[in-house]
């Protein structure tokens, strides 16, 4: 790109050049006019790329300006794909033990989250709240409550997914809870709310401070903040 730029300035200069010296005659009679005239079309096809270029570059910062959002619902996926089915109960706090899940509950676990992760947020919603009534206290209870809330995320529901998300804070020993508070930035960056957001992130920062997503956090208070 450099270099035909460097053509560019090349080739104006002389032109500019050859105009000067032709002023009393006719350039069509001199034997560099066939030159001057690939270089013009040169010129303008340059001019043309230039601004392609220039288009191109400011569509990239439009589809940027949303990556932290898609970057962390990545790693997020990434995580969960390789977990491994919990072999020790958990204890929620509103429960006093919880089950060790079944064949049957993992099969319906795994089959709504295949649902979420193909966009069939509707029935990935119908099958974890399934799991969540019929199996409380299943040790799948607290991924399954934290997915269905990233259904309603998905569905572009927020205020409905701010209230799944902070039922996530129930389950004592679940490792959904810094997953399910950045979400709640998310979702009131999303809505609008610019001060209740950058209060989620913070809120992020100071009971997780070790989090994955500890920087993502800070980048958005970065450019939320006034």
């Amino acid at each position: 790109m450099w270099r035909k730029l460097l053509w560019f300035l090349v080739a104006a200069s002389l032109l500019g050049a050859m105009g000067c010296a032709t002023s009393k005659g006719r350039m069509e009679d001199e034997p560099w006019y066939p030159v001057t005239q690939e270089l013009r079309e040169d010129i303008a096809r340059l001019e043309g790329e230039v601004e392609r270029l220039s288009d191109e570059n400011a569509e990239m910062q439009k589809q940027t300006a949303n990556l932290d959002d898609r970057v962390s619902m990545l790693g997020r996926e990434v995580r969960t794909s390789m977990e491994k089915p919990i072999t020790t109960p958990t204890v929620p706090k509103t429960t006093i033990s919880t089950q060790p899940a079944t064949g049957g509950v993992q099969a319906l676990y795994d089959d709504a989250l295949n649902d979420y992760y193909s966009r069939y947020f509707d029935m990935a919603i119908e099958k974890f709240s399934q799991l969540l009534r019929q199996h409380p206290r299943s040790t799948l209870a607290d991924n399954s409550q934290y997915w269905l809330a990233e259904c309603y995320y998905g569905l572009e529901d927020f205020p409905r997914a701010i209230e799944e998300f902070q039922k996530i804070f129930s389950y004592a020993e679940t490792e959904k809870d810094d997953d399910a508070q950045l979400k709640l930035g998310f979702c009131y960056a999303n809505m609008g709310d610019s001060e209740q957001a950058i209060a989620e992130f913070r809120k992020l920062l100071n009971l997780y401070p070790d989090s994955e997503f500890a920087a993502v956090a800070r980048r958005r208070i970065e450019e939320l903040s006034p």
